[in-house]
């Protein structure tokens, strides 16, 4: 057991503490332990490349014409949080983009879905992950903190279980995190429960005991669906402000925001 202090606010901005004993904190991944724009506006780039290395010259998509559909703002390539580039599946995105195919481009509905699958599985294969993977500001410290305090830690991401592993690798963070849950690994994704009630099964830890960190308020949905203590949103990317995470307990910039000032055996 771990007495965790939040010093952070709600989603209407206003200063809020919270003090919460816990045995276990589960994160989500994009967002929350790697810094999403580094990583997803470049990656569907080249997923739309891949796409096109598929396509004849007329049914080639452009990228900048398709940001409105997955939640990237066009003008400024920052991303809106309640999009689906930021909650949704890989799957999901190769879904819209099939969508486009078959809408737009008049490619027949099983030509579309079999390009999107294939240039996913090309693009996996070919990315430079580790040029894009980079820790939210405080991370490192705060997995160090909690793993010294006894918290048990997880991971549970709308990315797929190989993905998820791969990058938390690159972070270099893997010896932290005892359970990693991808979408593709339960029943049901966010803001389901059913990932965050398997981590809890897969730690050995009581879902009341267990908090929630991550930045989408399909994250924090997920922790009340659960029955989890509490969900913390974390808003690491300047643009955002919050007030999407309208069922967040607390709202964070960083992890210095979150302190383990005791330690309870």
């Amino acid at each position: 057991m771990a007495q965790l202090n939040i010093q952070g606010t709600t989603h209407q901005g206003i200063s809020h503490a919270l003090t919460v004993d816990i045995d276990a904190v589960l994160f989500d991944k994009d967002g929350t332990l790697l810094n999403f724009g580094e990583l997803w506006i470049g990656w569907f780039d080249q997923l739309v490349d891949a796409i096109n290395s598929y396509l004849t010259p007329e049914q080639q998509l452009d990228a900048p014409a398709l940001y409105s559909h997955v939640g990237i703002y066009p003008e400024s390539r920052l991303w809106d949080p309640t999009g689906p580039l930021t909650i949704g599946s890989l799957d999901d995105i190769a879904i819209i983009l099939a969508l486009n195919l078959y809408h737009s481009h008049r490619l027949p509905w099983n030509e579309a879905t079999q390009v999107t699958q294939d240039a996913l599985a090309d693009l996996d294969q070919h990315i430079d992950w580790a040029a894009h993977v980079t820790p939210v500001k405080g991370l490192l410290d705060f997995l160090q903190q909690a793993s010294q305090a006894g918290l048990r830690l997880g991971v549970v991401t709308s990315d797929n279980q190989r993905s998820a592993q791969n990058h938390i690798q690159l972070l270099s963070v893997d010896k932290y995190f005892s359970v990693v849950l991808g979408h593709d690994q339960v029943p049901r994704g966010k803001p389901y429960p059913d990932m965050v009630l398997d981590a809890c099964r897969q730690l050995g830890v009581q879902p009341e005991r267990t908090l929630i960190i991550g930045d989408s308020n399909g994250d924090m949905m997920m922790g009340k669906n659960a029955g989890l203590q509490a969900g913390i949103g974390i808003c690491a990317a300047p643009h955002l402000n919050g007030a999407h995470l309208t069922h967040a307990d607390s709202i964070i910039r960083h992890y210095g925001a979150l302190t383990l000032p005791t330690a309870i055996p």
